[in-house]
């Protein structure tokens, strides 16, 4: 019956190995979402800018 207990373990490292690298793919995965957001957040202060410095030539969006 030993065969079997490591044939049951080696089955659970495997799962788990599984797991892991879904939850890495997912963190990953979060990370270039999270990324494009911010870049898209940048692109759109930076328009806002050109278009209230030609508008008016003084008021700039500085949030951060």
């Amino acid at each position: 019956m030993k065969i079997d207990r490591i044939n049951q373990r080696s089955i659970e490292l495997d799962r788990m190995e599984r797991a892991n690298q879904q939850l890495k793919r997912n963190e990953d995965y979060r990370k270039v979402i999270e990324k494009k957001n911010i870049e898209r957040i940048i692109a759109d202060r930076i328009e806002r800018n050109m278009r209230l410095d030609r508008d008016r030539g003084r008021y700039i969006d500085v949030d951060v």
